[in-house]
């Protein structure tokens, strides 16, 4: 590949990078240096009716100060911005000295976060099962590295999730780290994914991003009999719940272009195909949502919540704010516990409450934390088995272009016409 001529923008960043890496540490840091190691890679697993469970294990949650989050105390943070945990944890994990802010063990539930505070949880994690499928490599070359993503996996470690990433399993299965993620594809869609080997050719594709110099297809299946030729869709995405990251139709959104294509119909779903040049998040689930024939099974977008059309022409029924609250309510992470645990409620009450909690010791090392952990939700609430659309969405990408390259897959088992050979 040519080397890549940097601006002045790009080359102070870059300065900016490799000068945050000879930093030395911040004094006063926990002595504990699995805080800051990688994932464990052995961590035990069972594969039961083809889904991969991973054991739970103990390990470090890190993030920047996001701006909404400046200015606001951290436990109010945790409350509204992970919603898979009790609402006393933030104050309970604080009091006992599981939370760092720049590299200092944090006690005062009460900390005012400011703007660019690394914030690192350590925390009992119970990553979400994911199906046990291979992520096929399509190419690997000097620059890239392309591969075909499965469905049920993220591209990246976010919320639930982290040794079950495509991350975290190319490291784990292939030893591959130091991949830059050049673009994303949702938790349940498949298809081509790409990463960059080194920083000139992560800046190269993301200046070819910027002067809309590729391509990019995609297939899937919809609900009902989708019309014939070429049906545009350029409404304005934005955000809806920000926390989740869900998306709708609004006039205050970004400019979003979508070209769908009908490949066949048995009369009652329809298989698509969809060019876009523009990336919005879930830009494909809202446009089809919007012209009312949403993805097969999705479930978020293909649902009543959005209104008696299930948000056909944006017509929702009501306000953002009403929608907003209707989609969080349907999507709390409660909703998947079989009933709660009264003892564990009234235990992390009795925590938040207790002026005289200790925090744990600094050094205490993971092999010295408990197989359960009394504060954790998850190893104190029995969850409801996952149904199979939670692991597949009918969306998949099949090809991405620019003017250097062409990478494609072949069209998912679910796209295939029958009868079609």
């Amino acid at each position: 590949m040519e080397e890549v001529k940097l601006s002045k923008n790009q080359e102070k960043k870059k300065r900016r990078a490799e000068e945050r890496e000879k930093e030395p540490k911040a004094k006063k840091q926990r002595k504990e240096p699995d805080a800051h190691d990688d994932l464990p890679m052995n961590v035990p697993f069972k594969i039961i009716d083809g889904v991969r469970h991973l054991s739970p294990y103990w390990a470090v949650y890190r993030t920047r100060t996001k701006g909404r989050w400046i200015g606001r105390k951290m436990v109010e943070v945790f409350a509204q911005e992970f919603l898979s945990t009790n609402k006393n944890y933030a104050k309970v994990a604080c009091k006992l000295g599981r939370i760092y802010v720049n590299g200092q063990q944090m006690t005062d539930p009460n900390y005012v976060m400011k703007n660019s505070d690394l914030v690192e949880h350590w925390a009992h994690r119970h990553e979400h099962p994911v199906r046990d499928l291979p992520i096929r490599i399509v190419s690997d070359c000097e620059d890239l590295l392309v591969v075909d993503k499965p469905p049920s996996l993220p591209v990246h470690a976010c919320g639930q999730y982290a040794i079950h990433t495509v991350l975290g399993q190319l490291r784990v299965t292939y030893g591959r780290t130091g991949l830059r993620v050049l673009h994303r594809l949702d938790r349940t869609t498949s298809g081509i994914l790409l990463f960059a080997k080194n920083y000139e050719t992560d800046l190269e594709f993301k200046s070819t991003l910027k002067q809309g110099k590729w391509t990019k297809e995609y297939v899937c299946r919809l609900e009902g009999e989708f019309p014939d030729g070429d049906i545009e869709c350029n409404q304005p995405i934005g955000n809806l719940v920000i926390s989740m990251g869900i998306q709708c139709v609004r006039s205050d959104g970004k400019d979003a272009h979508s070209v769908f294509t009908k490949l066949w119909s048995d009369g009652k779903e329809s298989v698509v195909k969809v060019k876009i040049t523009t990336g919005r998040t879930h830009q494909i689930r809202v446009h089809a949502q919007y012209l009312g024939y949403p993805i097969v099974g999705d479930q978020v977008y293909n649902s009543n919540i959005w209104g008696d059309g299930k948000g056909k022409d944006a017509k929702y029924g009501k306000s953002y704010e009403e929608l907003a609250k209707d989609v969080q309510s349907a999507h709390k992470s409660e909703n998947w516990h079989e009933e709660p645990n009264e003892e564990y409620e009234e235990r992390m009450q009795k925590l938040a409450d207790d002026p005289d909690v200790q925090p744990e010791a600094l050094n205490l090392k993971i092999e010295d934390r408990p197989e359960k952990d009394e504060i954790c939700l998850k190893c104190n609430v029995a969850t409801k088995k996952v149904p199979p659309g939670h692991y597949q969405l009918y969306l998949h990408c099949l090809r991405y272009e620019t003017e250097k390259w062409c990478f494609k897959t072949e069209l998912p088992e679910w796209a295939v016409e029958p009868n079609s050979s």
